[in-house]
């Protein structure tokens, strides 16, 4: 921050000449400045309401709202992402158990494709609610089957907290030609109790506009 500087006048003496010189006529007294009124007291300002405990209740409240796991799928990732895979998979028209899909995000969790925009170049992503993803699904799945399956898996993780970038093949049936391949990357951790979904963000080779290493390491 800037300072502001105070010039201070210097006072030079006058020379003998200007001495003699008669005085000029005194200045009539200025007038007194009129006194201002002193400044109202100001309000002291209302305390601000603390964020974290406003999303510490409504995590609460969401929490209690949750279906039960099943605990075979939260005890593991293994089993985490295998209740993953297995629950958005299923034959067309056959409905999927969104329940146990539920029950494996923690609240706030967010689904996330990056999509190619036919506008613009580059890929932007989408994010969707768990909720809102399930939606879509469902539309999805009433007219067409869809098994995803993951074919590899790269972790990296510190204490309870786990990023999983796990590489998958979609097919149109259990059997059928693989419609397309990506990764998901997935955040999951652990609250001493279970495992959860925290988010998860994919990206397919035709999107990426390139095969899926074997090292997903970035170079």
């Amino acid at each position: 921050m800037s300072r502001l500087l105070i010039a201070c006048a210097v006072l030079l003496g006058a020379s003998s000449a200007f001495a003699q010189a008669p005085a000029a006529p005194a200045a009539p007294p200025k007038a007194a400045p009129a006194s201002k009124a002193a400044p109202a007291a100001t309000a002291p300002k209302a305390a601000q309401p603390d964020p974290r405990k406003a999303v510490a209740e409504r995590t609460q409240a969401a929490l209690a709202q949750l279906p039960a796991p099943k605990p075979e799928d939260v005890k593991s990732i293994d089993s985490l992402l295998k209740a993953l895979y297995d629950s958005i998979s299923g034959p067309g028209g056959t409905a999927r158990d969104w329940q146990r899909f539920r029950s494996l995000f923690y609240p706030g969790a967010t689904l996330v494709p990056l999509m190619g925009s036919p506008t613009a170049p580059g890929i932007r992503a989408q994010p969707f609610s768990v909720e809102e993803y399930i939606a879509l699904a469902t539309a999805a799945s009433s007219q067409q089957g869809f098994f995803e399956k993951e074919t590899q898996r790269q972790a990296l993780g510190y204490g309870a907290l786990v990023q999983v970038m796990s590489t998958y093949e979609a097919r149109g049936t259990p059997d059928g030609a693989v419609m397309m391949k990506g990764v998901n990357s997935i955040q999951v951790f652990n609250d001493g109790q279970r495992w959860w979904l925290m988010h998860i963000v994919w990206l397919d080779e035709k999107t990426a506009g390139l095969k899926v290493p074997t090292d997903l390491t970035r170079k």
